[in-house]
């Protein structure tokens, strides 16, 4: 860093990261739950105070009752267990495995970086929600102090989970509005690709609505560990609205549906329009679901405020058969209601208002979202006037990359490898079909589970349910599935474990499979170079340069260039350099093509071009760079 690294030190010590407690006051009120046991019931069911968990096949199913703060303990005392070993603690360590996966670990530095982001941008987004709601932080954080204290967690980690997602979505956002070539500090981006779609009329054989929601996170072997659907009872006079997610992520603004017939499903959009003074867009979702009966109630709760970063929400109101996206960044928002019988949307902005919002990172993450909305609006068509659930389920298990015309384990697919949650949406029998394997999650059966309007806690133990069998991909291509499942884990190495060598080392075993996979070869180049096997990288970038995929091949070019300049081979780095801006294409490749005239321009000067391995920023679940 070269700005003022005093001063910046300066402020952190003197502006400690704020540790969060449930107050005492909220404690006395609540005293009688802490004295109350879970109570194992005859059937395999557990009780708790007003809440019961379920379980069918590998679903979790919990029915809470109860104001905000203890549905929030019931929720934390039922799951206690999984909780510790699922997705909470994974989310609220994001922010800070983003900056020591792509930040030159410097004693005392990088933490106190990390304490600054975690203040400047998660507590303020958290305080921005506090004071739009009216300013009471612990009836804002009800759910938050409830969890907490029911799991047996740290307050921290719970508010951390729940922020830090747009924090870094702010984060890259303002990066990006920096475009300075010297910052050395990158920041990973928060990965949610999701695919959700909505079907009626002429597409569907009855008629009636069908939703199919796929969720995409960055959280293989935690969040897809232990999927949930949680079945909110208010008793404070809100309406009662389930959710879709993975036991301890307790908000419902992610994927969900409320007693008035209102779904909701959010796609992250990176763009410029960030801002920490904004509305986290969770806990916005959530209050749209407690609060909106029909849909322009829906839209003008959206209305009313701006988030932190960019986002889209499928709006589908059931009952009133409307449908349409609603898109929100931090300056404003656009809301486009169909009219047409089906609606896709994957994780770029759509409307001719917010069009010039999108953010363009790379020609990897622009093709998949185009390509995924794409294939899905193709697969309805084909099914279109006898799309039943089991179709809809086809959809969503989609493996086809359309750009590279066949099969593939990775990239331009419905299904990812990090699909983690998948459901299906049947209005006609008031149903949901919830998906319940390991990611990619849409591959697995579906369990048969009641809407929110038709959920009985006292019957659900005795209520007979289908499961609908789903073919799975590993059958039909082996060793494609076990490529895939070879990169998750060397993605949970990098991402997780912070262990590059460990995830190269993984990643040859998926090459071993699958030799002629640029994507594979790509990333395992990166964690060479960020393991310090340069050598190991030079022969993988080589072999991308004879692999047919386009975009790939670019890349090969470019490090090879990175790295000969590095090494003071001027003329090898221009003969890279030149052959990517003959062969790339100037707006598809318009992010590469910079990087590679600025490379080009620092050729010119004395001296050797620096590539310093661990500010290599790459974006694990697309195999490709934030910044080139």
């Amino acid at each position: 860093m070269k700005r003022c690294a005093i001063c910046f030190i300066l402020l952190i010590l003197s502006t400690s990261l704020y540790a969060y407690r449930t107050p005492n006051k909220v404690k006395e009120r609540y005293a009688d739950l802490y004295a109350q046991p879970v109570v194992s019931l005859a059937d395999g069911t557990k009780a708790f105070h007003r809440g019961k968990l379920f379980r069918r096949q590998n679903l979790y199913v919990l029915s809470l009752q109860g104001d905000d703060f203890e549905m929030g303990y019931q929720h934390g005392k039922l799951l206690q267990n999984e909780i510790a070993q699922g997705a909470i603690p994974q989310l609220a360590q994001m922010v800070e495995k983003a900056v020591r996966n792509s930040f030159p670990q410097i004693p005392i530095l990088t933490d106190l970086i990390i304490k600054f982001l975690y203040r400047t941008e998660t507590d303020s987004i958290m305080k921005y929600g506090i004071d739009a709601l009216g300013g009471d932080t612990d009836l804002f954080l009800a759910e938050a102090y409830g969890l907490s204290e029911g799991a047996e967690l740290a307050l921290d980690s719970v508010i951390h989970a729940a922020f830090g997602p747009e924090s870094l979505q702010v984060i890259l956002g303002k990066q990006k509005s920096r475009q300075n070539e010297d910052d050395e500090i990158e920041r990973n981006i928060f990965g949610q690709t999701c695919t959700d779609f909505a079907a009626r009329g002429s597409y569907t054989t009855t008629g009636d609505l069908i939703i199919g929601r796929n969720t995409d996170y960055p959280l293989n072997g935690t969040f897809d560990r232990y999927p949930t659907v949680i079945y909110y009872q208010p008793t404070d006079g809100n309406q009662k609205y389930l959710a879709l997610t993975s036991a301890g992520v307790h908000v419902a603004g992610v994927v969900g549906m409320n007693e008035s017939g209102l779904y909701l499903g959010i796609h992250t959009i990176p763009t410029l329009e960030v801002s920490e003074d904004g509305f986290p867009a969770f806990i916005l979702g959530q209050y749209v679901l407690k609060k909106a009966k029909n849909f322009d109630e829906a839209v003008e709760i959206f209305k009313q405020h701006r988030t932190a970063a960019g986002w889209a929400y499928t709006l589908v109101s059931t009952k009133e058969n409307r449908m349409g996206i609603v898109e929100l960044t931090n300056k404003r928002v656009a809301v486009t209601e169909t009219q047409k019988d089906l609606l896709v949307q994957t994780n770029h902005f759509v409307s001719a208002e917010m069009h010039h919002a999108n953010l363009d990172l790379n020609a990897t993450i622009n093709e998949d979202t185009h390509t995924r909305a794409d294939r899905v609006q193709e697969l309805a068509k084909e099914k279109r006037g006898v799309l039943e659930s089991e179709e809809a389920i086809k959809i969503l298990s989609d493996k086809w990359d359309r750009v590279n015309g066949q099969m593939s384990s990775f990239g331009n697919t419905v299904a990812t490898h990090m699909t983690l949650s998948s459901m299906v949406v049947d209005t006609h029998n008031e149903s949901l079909y919830v998906a319940t394997g390991l990611a990619p999650v849409s591959l697995s059966n579906y369990v048969q589970v009641p809407s929110i309007t038709t959920f009985n806690p006292n019957t659900f133990s005795a209520d007979s349910f289908e499961i609908l069998e789903n073919s799975t991909f590993d059958i039909a291509y082996p060793k494609l599935a076990q490529a895939e499942q070879w990169y998750i884990e060397a993605k949970i190495a990098f991402d997780s474990d912070l262990n590059p060598r460990g995830a190269f080392e993984i990643l040859q075993k998926a090459i071993d499979l699958v030799p002629d996979h640029s994507a594979f070869h790509f990333v395992r180049a990166i964690m060479a170079l960020k393991a310090g096997l340069k050598e190991e990288a030079i022969k993988s970038f080589k072999e991308l340069e004879t692999l047919e995929h386009y975009h790939y091949s670019l890349l090969g070019h470019y490090y090879l260039g990175r790295i000969f300049a590095h090494d003071g081979q001027k003329d090898s780095a221009l003969e890279k350099f030149q052959q990517v801006l003959t062969k790339a294409d100037k707006e598809i490749e318009s992010s590469l093509i910079k990087a590679t005239e600025t490379n080009l321009n620092k050729l010119s000067r004395p001296g050797n071009i620096k590539l310093n391995p661990a500010t290599l920023s790459i974006f694990m679940p697309e195999a490709d760079m934030i910044k080139y």
